[in-house]
């Protein structure tokens, strides 16, 4: 098998809890590969799970911080409007503070994910996952 055979057939053997990421190098080295080689599959493999894991957490950050935001701003609207009214006792400032400091952290986070979804594929984290991915393989590759 090829390297790329042997990295697919690990990351999808992972993902389906076939295996665990400890009995790689074993695996590996029961084939009769050799050192320099595992350590490049397995540091492939690890990047491959990384990228998959950090792909399936930040898709739906930016819905989550949003949606955090709205019913943040539904709780400091009705403290609000509660207090105007009179249903509330609005005379203590402790109260007042918390009512408008709901308001104002609902719509930074109402920003805040707005400009997160805004950005697509989150390319800066990607970029980060490759540059380490091409560091580790060009001192490998030296070696």
């Amino acid at each position: 098998m090829t390297d790329d055979e042997l990295v697919n057939d690990f990351v999808s053997r992972i993902a389906k809890e076939e295996i665990t990421f400890d009995k790689i190098r074993p695996t590996l080295v029961e084939l009769g590969l050799d050192e320099v080689r595992i350590k490049k599959i397995v540091l492939r493999v690890d990047d491959e799970i990384q990228k998959s894991l950090l792909a399936k957490g930040t898709t739906s950050s930016p819905d989550r911080v949003i949606l955090t935001g709205a019913v943040l701003l539904v709780v400091g609207v009705g403290l609000t409007v509660g207090s105007l009214a009179g249903l509330f006792s609005s005379g203590n400032y402790f109260f007042t503070m918390i009512a408008y400091s709901s308001l104002i952290a609902a719509l930074v986070l109402i920003v805040v994910g707005l400009r997160r979804k805004k950005k697509k594929n989150f390319t800066q984290d990607s970029e980060v996952l490759d540059r380490r991915f091409r560091l580790r393989n060009k001192g490998s590759n030296e070696q």
